[in-house]
């Protein structure tokens, strides 16, 4: 388990060239999903192997953060709790809401406008459900003047209301909208071992210390999206990076901005890693920022869908199909070109899930369970297997130990063996979970739908 802020910051690999170079415990601990030193559980389930479950107030998809023995988990909308990674209890809980940020808004104003922009976004839904029917009664009577009619009218209606609720909504105060899978909480938290720093999906930015006392709390921007927000906050050189419309960086300690730029919005988190003397970002939209001043290097590279890019060994990797491979330049220096490895022809599906890169292998799955090896040296699909799982598949593929711990948000989880033939060599079961799973020693974290679970052999 990690005891101290100088243990943990071992986590940096010091890799020739480009290195993965974790500065804080956050997205999938240090970013690449993998726990080589754990000797993980790898039998579990409701009943069984079970150390302790926390219920906690409402769901979420945020992976938990380990530091020591505390354990940080959110929770819809956007509270932020604090567990004892040895009994799980709760050791501290905050909301980080619009009426917490100082000064943000009147709180009667606030809830008034939420109101209003929630009926109206009700009633643009049953508008869209009746445009919906009378699409459908319009196949079978393409001539139908009355139906022509009830459409033309329920078109206009929905015109009127997204113009209503556009103006409803101007307010930076009105919650902006998401997709109920992915909630407010997606966002995992990030610490330095000294503070804990949280972003949540309507755009609130805070800081903790460890013993939950906040030391700042603003807000940030909405997103632009009508599915929500779910890129997770970085530390990199020394800055606490969001991202939203803008990437930011902010000072960890006062929450002010140090730099900005505008960059496509994306679903993933980046990675954080170094190019020569420099710390770079890369995003899941292939932009690539120097993490000093937040001059962008490189432009789209290849645009993930939905998942995180891979930055190992100077090469930036983009797992989907038609995704690409990268070796970057030794330095930061213009100019800057990276080269073009491969381009890679895995299962077409979108890939929620992020990837795992061990072994020169990159392992990915798709959201309907199709799991795949590549080479990491051409982008060549070694194999494909159907697993077989309920879909969808959410959380990261993750590495403990010598297993590759595949899940679906149903609760159910593959292990398979790492290697260039498919060896399945288990299956799991548990609640329902979209978070990645968190390996420490030897215990698996959780957080499933209802709390946070501690799972363990003897």
């Amino acid at each position: 388990m990690v005891r101290s802020r100088s243990l943990w910051l071992c986590v940096a690999l010091c890799l020739i060239g480009c290195a993965v170079y974790a500065e804080g415990i956050g997205w999938r601990t240090d970013g690449t999903g993998k726990y080589p030193t754990a000797t993980p559980p790898t039998d579990w389930a409701v009943d069984r192997n079970v150390v302790w479950t926390t219920p906690l107030p409402s769901w979420s998809n945020a992976t938990p953060v380990v530091v020591g023995n505390r354990i940080f988990v959110c929770s819809e909308p956007d509270t932020l709790l604090c567990l004892d990674a040895t009994t799980g209890q709760i050791l501290w809980q905050k909301t980080n809401g619009y009426e917490d940020v100082p000064g943000f808004a009147d709180p009667a104003a606030m809830a008034e406008a939420n109101k209003k922009a929630a009926e109206l976004r009700k009633q643009i839904g049953q508008t869209q459900g009746e445009m919906w029917k009378i699409n459908r009664a319009l196949k079978d009577k393409p001539d139908d003047a009355d139906l022509k009619a009830q459409l033309a009218a329920a078109q206009e209606k929905l015109k009127g209301l997204q113009a209503e609720h556009k103006a409803a909504s101007e307010p930076a105060y009105v919650l902006p909208k998401t997709y109920q899978i992915n909630g407010y909480s997606t966002p995992t938290p990030v610490t330095d071992g000294q503070r804990i720093y949280a972003l949540f999906g309507h755009g609130v930015a805070a800081c903790y210390d460890l013993d939950g006392n906040r030391l700042w709390i603003r807000f940030i921007e909405h997103s632009a999206s009508e599915w929500g927000h779910s890129s997770s906050p970085v530390l990199a050189d020394g800055k606490l990076i969001v991202h939203i419309l803008n990437m930011m960086a902010l000072n960890p300690a006062t929450g002010e901005t140090l730099w900005q730029v505008r960059l496509p919005e994306d679903w993933g988190t980046p990675q954080v890693g170094r190019l020569g003397e420099a710390t770079i970002i890369s995003t899941a939209a292939g932009d690539i920022i120097r993490a000093s001043d937040g001059k962008v290097l490189a432009k789209t590279l290849c645009r993930l869908e939905f998942g995180d890019p891979i930055l190992a060994d100077g090469v930036m990797y983009y797992m989907q199909n038609g995704g690409k491979a990268f070796k970057l330049p030794e330095t930061d220096a213009d100019p800057f070109q990276p080269q073009l490895l491969w381009q890679t022809s895995v299962a077409k599906d979108r890939y929620y899930a992020a990837c795992v890169l061990h072994d020169g292998i990159i392992y990915c799955v798709t959201q309907a369970s199709v799991f795949s090896a590549v080479d990491a040296t051409n982008g060549q699909v070694i194999y494909e297997q159907r697993l077989g799982l309920p879909p969808t598949m959410y959380p990261a593929v993750t590495m403990a130990g010598n297993l590759l711990y595949v899940s679906s948000d149903k609760g159910l989880t593959v292990l398979v063996k790492p290697g260039r033939q498919y060896e399945e060599v288990g299956r799991l079961t548990l609640e329902p979970f979209r978070a990645c799973p968190v390996f420490i020693g030897n215990r698996a974290y959780i957080r499933t739908l209802k709390g946070l679970s501690c799972l363990g052999q003897g």
